[in-house]
């Protein structure tokens, strides 16, 4: 029986210490809540940012994408712009009606994939127009070689004399 009240004693003393070191514990760190909370709060703003973060280059990348798949055919349509202005010439040289025929089917070509031919009808404009030769005092254009827009992009601008 003595052992039995000994460890009862001894647990009761264990227990109470254990009690008086939460109670120490509590004492020493009394923010501890609102440390928490803090904390919290700050990993909280952390992933709101780097969501957004992502949701920014998800968006970005999307766009860089699209404007890639606009214009990856950029290379193959000027190719077959070179082919277009040799068809020109030589229709106009020959003067032949198939020759014409195959240039309307080559316009057609290039106006189904958004690519349009750059107007000279107006006054010059260094974003569409490339200067070959110019007169004093001139102020009317002459094409010279064609220039084309791609989706509104100037993918080659248009040669032109600028003369009287």
């Amino acid at each position: 029986m003595d052992k039995d009240i000994t460890n009862k004693q001894t647990n009761d003393n264990s227990e109470a210490a254990t009690e008086r070191e939460r109670g120490s514990t509590e004492a020493s760190r009394p923010n501890v809540p609102e440390e928490t909370k803090d904390r919290a709060q700050e990993y909280l703003d952390n992933w709101k940012r780097e969501r957004a973060d992502f949701l920014n280059y998800k968006k970005d990348e999307v766009k860089r994408l699209s404007e890639f798949a606009t214009f990856a055919n950029e290379g193959v349509i000027l190719e077959v712009i070179e082919l277009v202005d040799d068809l020109e010439t030589a229709s106009k040289e020959i003067g032949d009606p198939g020759l014409d025929q195959i240039v309307k089917k080559f316009e057609e070509f290039l106006k189904k994939h958004n690519v349009e031919r750059v107007d000279i009808k107006r006054t010059f404009d260094p974003l569409l127009h490339e200067a070959v030769s110019t007169e004093e005092g001139g102020n009317k254009i002459e094409e010279v070689r064609a220039g084309y827009t791609m989706h509104g992009k100037v993918i080659r601008p248009a040669r032109v004399k600028i003369i009287n």
